[in-house]
């Protein structure tokens, strides 16, 4: 019988956690890609759900430990400044993401997933792959 030593070292994160989060993410980066490749082919604004291409480019940023800024956020979602401010307000009331200024500068402003974004998908996600 094999015995552990308290000293053995262990990851941070336990494996199967860290298998979801890679699934996670690969999922968030095809269907981001999947979606950008769309509206190539497509005449702008045909399709629409700038919420969800947020949520996606945001996870995928998170998981790169990158920081959102507000414009690349805009941008992400594929909307004006006045439209993702409406949408970032929306996503703020429901517990989705923060804002907060960056740390170098007085005008640029992050936005980051709360964690109880990054749960649910998580889970919706990994399941998706």
């Amino acid at each position: 019988m094999h015995q552990t030593s308290s000293l053995e070292c262990r990851p941070a994160t336990p494996v199967h956690e860290a298998d979801e989060r890679a699934r996670a993410r690969a999922w968030a980066e095809r269907l981001y890609a999947e979606r950008r490749r769309r509206d190539a082919l497509f005449p702008d604004e045909l399709f629409g759900e700038p919420a969800w291409d947020l949520l996606l480019a945001m996870f995928i940023a998170r998981d790169k430990s990158q920081a959102m800024i507000l414009c690349k956020a805009y941008k992400a979602a594929g909307v004006s400044d006045t439209t993702g401010r409406r949408l970032l307000d929306r996503m703020e009331e429901d517990g989705l993401i923060t804002r907060r200024r960056a740390p170098r500068s007085r005008k640029m402003r992050i936005v980051e997933l709360t964690d109880l974004a990054v749960a649910q998908l998580t889970d919706y996600l990994a399941r998706g792959v």
